[in-house]
């Protein structure tokens, strides 16, 4: 019996030695889901295209009152590629999309990708000069834009402006609605094409099919960066196509048949990937949003009945201050989607209570990542019971914790900057080689780890907590301080709706926290209610991080995709 029990021992270790892994501890909380995965080996529009002839009757894309099937969305991509080749569009050659979530955005995205160039994807509520560096940096000569944003571009120099009116693929009710509501009146230049004329090229039957390699650039996206200003993030195919393959398996309602509803905008990663490529490519409907409008957010979940709820915590902040509507309202929801910013476990909570009372019974998956990631790299999972996590990595993802800017790793439950390598990792930042040595750095394991900017911490079973931006820590007379801490706090205090903490110069300290407040409805601002809050946070907040100031607003400035703009209140 005894070597019996020595045999079974030494079974039992060689698997727990596997599961617990030094370098991968989160591996314990993989249940069913495989440690490494293989990736679809082609471009983005292939993978879309195979995904078209598995499905071809299932609904792609639903834009207000018309929808599109994959055999349909795939005819529609075809013709657009033929469209593109006549304006002489090359390999590899960026081609400008400065688009809102309407069904000729996405056609586009594919098209261009199907060609062999390259999407350059703009804001549309971008600056004029924001537009124009874009524009720039990539060479790009050919721009498509809306009716909204054109007076944006019209004074470019620029080979060709194409222009799709928003309405384009409405039906005529919806159509006659959409002109009346926006006064469209627009007079073009005489250089532009409009989006009809361009498609009437389309229609000849030539070989548009670029084979491209996994690793080549597909996409170009614009982001803050990990150092704060403005640069080209370029990714490749298998940064989107590994994020298809992760997502099936750590979702398990990311599957054919099943509807998302597409609001958050393509400009951005979690947009882009989350909310179109990686639905389009597993077989489900895309409801295309075109801009967000969070007063009818929760009609709009009611009326269009999505499985899968991709949101930021702001939209999730406001749709639990909303009044419900009805015990069924939410039933069709099966999961929540949280990115993009923090979100905390009151609103966590909050949320989940109000979507209950809807009718759906969904649990918040809460996903980190960064556009110099592709938008995800870890996830929640329901064997993690503890709080505040922002989950574990995904397959074939290391994370790990190191001394901010160095290769020096630091040990469980230490903060420092989070670091990921993985296949979702980006090329990087676009003629700005010095900024991408900064975030894109080799270090002594020969692999090359991206510096997101972000502190945090791993415990020793794997599972990862957000602290801070790197650039946010506020450093107050030699203490660190995290205002996303302060922030939790005060958003505690009954009085309280929203906040945020951000650095202010001081004489003696050099910086110190300033609280920025917005009151609940119907709490009015007095002079007893401003003190309660003060003792309030002298109650619960250690000393050296009190704010030395406080200050009430009637909102807080939001960034372009829904972030709080804790810079702009910086800035003033």
């Amino acid at each position: 019996m005894g070597i019996v029990n020595d045999y079974i021992s030494k079974i039992i270790n060689n698997i727990n030695n596997h599961i617990y892994d030094r370098e991968k501890p989160w591996l314990r909380y993989y249940d069913r889901m495989p440690e490494k995965l293989n990736y679809y080996n082609g471009s983005m529009y292939d993978i879309v295209s195979d995904t078209a002839i598995k499905y071809p009757n299932y609904i792609a894309l639903e834009y207000f009152d018309t929808k599109y099937t994959y055999k349909q969305l795939i005819q529609k991509i075809d013709n657009i590629a033929v469209s593109l080749k006549k304006l002489n569009v090359v390999e590899n050659e960026c081609v400008t999309i400065c688009m809102p979530n309407i069904p000729e955005a996405i056609f586009l995205i594919y098209a261009v990708n199907k060609i062999g160039a390259i999407c350059n994807i703009i804001h549309p509520l971008s600056s004029k000069q924001e537009i124009k560096k874009a524009i720039d940096e990539t060479n790009s000569a050919t721009v498509f834009t809306t009716d909204i944003t054109y007076t944006k571009v019209k004074d470019l120099k620029l080979n060709y402006i194409i222009v799709c009116e928003i309405s384009n693929s409405m039906k005529s009710f919806m159509q006659f609605l959409y002109n009346v509501k926006n006064k469209k009146n627009m007079n073009y230049d005489s250089n532009v094409i409009r989006w009809h004329d361009f498609i009437k090229q389309g229609y000849d039957i030539i070989n548009t099919h670029v084979s491209r390699k996994q690793d080549s650039p597909a996409v170009i996206i614009y982001s803050g960066g990990t150092t704060g200003r403005q640069k080209g993030i370029v990714l490749s195919n298998l940064c989107f196509n590994s994020l298809v393959s992760q997502c099936e398996v750590v979702c398990k309602e990311a599957k054919a048949g099943n509807s998302i509803l597409s609001a958050l905008p393509i400009f951005h990663g979690f947009g882009l990937c989350i909310c179109i490529h990686v639905p389009l490519s597993l077989g489900l409907k895309c409801i295309l949003i075109p801009k967000i409008n969070t007063l009818k957010i929760n009609y709009i979940i009611k009326s269009k009945k999505p499985n899968l709820l991709p949101v930021i915590p702001s939209m999730l902040n406001v749709i639990v201050n909303s009044i419900p509507l009805g015990p069924k309202s939410f039933k069709s929801v099966k999961v929540i989607l949280s990115g993009g910013d923090y979100l905390n476990d009151d609103l966590r909570d909050n949320v989940e209570k109000y979507f209950r009372k809807c009718g759906s019974i969904a649990k918040i998956q809460i996903g980190y990542g960064l556009s110099e990631a592709t938008a995800f790299v870890s996830a929640t999972c329901e064997s993690v019971k503890s709080n505040n996590n922002i989950g574990i990595p995904n397959p074939d993802n290391l994370i790990k914790i190191f001394e901010p800017e160095t290769d020096v790793e630091v040990g469980y439950d230490k903060i420092g900057e989070i670091c990921v390598t993985g296949p979702s990792i980006m090329l990087g930042y676009i003629n700005e080689d010095e900024e991408t040595k900064k975030v894109l750095i080799k270090h002594y394991d020969g692999k090359i780890w991206l510096h997101t900017g972000d502190l945090g911490y791993m415990k020793e079973d794997g599972v990862l907590y957000y602290q801070s931006r790197l650039k946010r820590m506020i450093i107050s007379n030699g203490y660190n301080i995290y205002p996303l801490e302060l922030e939790e706090i005060i958003n505690k205090c009954e009085y309280v709706s929203q906040s945020t903490v951000v650095a202010v110069k001081h004489k003696i300290k050099q910086e110190a926290p300033k609280a920025v407040i917005v009151l609940k409805k119907g709490v009015k601002l007095t002079s007893k209610i401003e003190k309660e809050i003060e003792d309030y946070c002298k109650k619960n907040i250690a000393k050296n991080a009190l704010p030395c100031e406080y200050e009430f607003r009637e909102s807080l400035p939001i960034t372009k995709i829904g972030k709080i703009d804790y810079k702009e209140l910086e800035k003033k």
